[in-house]
């Protein structure tokens, strides 16, 4: 039973990580708004791509995802202080009790 909480809280953290490194990426982004002109930071392949990006999205792509990006980070932080703290109280109670706090927590996520 441990190892299964263990394997949720990874995913979480996993999850997070990978949120962090994509909206590292996207505000190393330095497409040319206005009249402004940035120097490139990032290989030209890919500050390519956000550039045609930035253009079809009339230049609030970046800034709209790595707001949501904030968003789902936020969640996950929140899902992981809640999946702690039930995690560490889970040995106070019995198997039955842990079981219900765990499919509450996995139909709330739903």
């Amino acid at each position: 039973m441990s190892s299964h909480r263990g394997v949720k809280r990874d995913h979480f953290v996993s999850c997070r990580q990978i949120c962090k490194e994509f909206t590292d990426l996207l505000t190393q982004d330095r497409t040319p708004l206005g009249n402004t002109r940035p120097s490139p930071i990032l290989d030209p392949g890919i500050q390519g791509c956000l550039t045609h990006f930035s253009l079809i999205t009339h230049g609030f792509g970046s800034a709209a995802i790595c707001a949501a990006m904030t968003s789902v980070q936020n969640y996950l932080n929140e899902a992981l202080k809640i999946a702690d703290k039930t995690y560490m109280n889970a040995g106070d109670q019995s198997p039955a009790e842990t079981n219900k706090t765990i499919d509450k927590m996995d139909k709330h996520r739903k």
